[in-house]
């Protein structure tokens, strides 16, 4: 028989029929995290009760607090403190974990995005229920449009940032999207591996003139005749954006402006 269970009052559950509810926002968690609150578990025990339901069977599902349940598992303790909800089951787990800034940026659309479907909420009700600005809404869930192996990185990755995805997800085509994340993940890898022992530091200074003089060999052998509109149109938002930043540089640069007048006269690429 089903345990009765009363809302407001605090229960011991048994960590053993205690279940995940498939509809968590989390769906990965830091392993060292884990392990830090694993150690704190030990020494401390479990001080926030955690929130629970009960399924159609009468048993306790999580509602928020599934790394602490996790936690007291690899503790080895045997019961966990929780306190019964009935109603509103996501936006509980949600506005929990967004509060606790615990998950990566995509979960988070993804959870925004389940939640508005599931209820039909508009974007205007959700930030109310939640405390953010619709716009910043609609630019967090944009990035449920990113292709979908492009999302299984970023789900298990909180150092991907957020701005990031948003710029990427705002490309036109799959491919387009693809191609900045791999190029952004590359670019990561590269950063992060070892530098070579005994090779002398160069001057950051020196390093980004090379670096733009290297882009500029590039773009002046740029044959762009075979490549679909999408990359030609994702190129000239590019260019154009370097084309005033540069302007900006050179407003700054003394003896410049003769010769950026020239440029401007001078011939430019055509990307249509």
């Amino acid at each position: 028989m089903a345990t009765v269970y009363t809302k407001g009052r605090i229960y011991k559950l048994d960590l053993t029929t205690l279940k995940s509810d498939p509809n968590q926002p989390r769906t990965c968690m830091d392993p060292e995290k884990l392990a830090e609150l694993e150690a704190s578990v030990r020494k401390h025990g479990v001080k926030q009760p955690i929130l629970f339901r009960q399924n159609e069977a009468g048993e306790p599902v999580i509602v928020a607090g599934e790394r602490r349940v996790a936690a007291s598992r690899k503790a080895g303790l045997k019961t966990i403190p929780g306190i019964l909800v009935t109603e509103n089951f996501q936006e509980i787990a949600l506005v929990e974990n967004l509060l606790r800034k615990d998950l990566t940026p995509l979960q988070e659309a993804e959870a925004m995005d389940r939640i508005m479907k599931d209820h039909s909420y508009s974007q205007v009700q959700l930030s109310e229920m939640i405390g953010k600005t619709q716009p910043m809404i609609s630019q967090i869930i944009s990035l449920t449009r990113l292709p979908d192996d492009v999302k299984s990185q970023c789900r298990t990755n909180p150092n991907i940032p957020r701005y990031l995805l948003t710029e990427i997800a705002r490309k036109k085509s799959e491919k387009s999207m693809r191609t900045a994340f791999e190029r952004y993940m590359a670019k990561t890898a590269k950063e992060q591996a070892p530098k070579t022992p005994g090779k002398a530091r160069q001057r950051s200074e020196l390093v980004l003139i090379q670096q733009l003089d290297h882009l500029n060999g590039r773009l002046v052998n740029l044959e762009i005749d075979n490549w679909e509109e999408a990359d030609r149109e994702d190129l000239a938002v590019v260019l154009r954006d370097l084309r005033q930043t540069a302007d900006d540089l050179l407003g700054h640069l003394p003896g410049q402006e003769e010769d950026r007048d020239e440029s401007e006269s001078g011939p430019s690429m055509r990307l249509s």
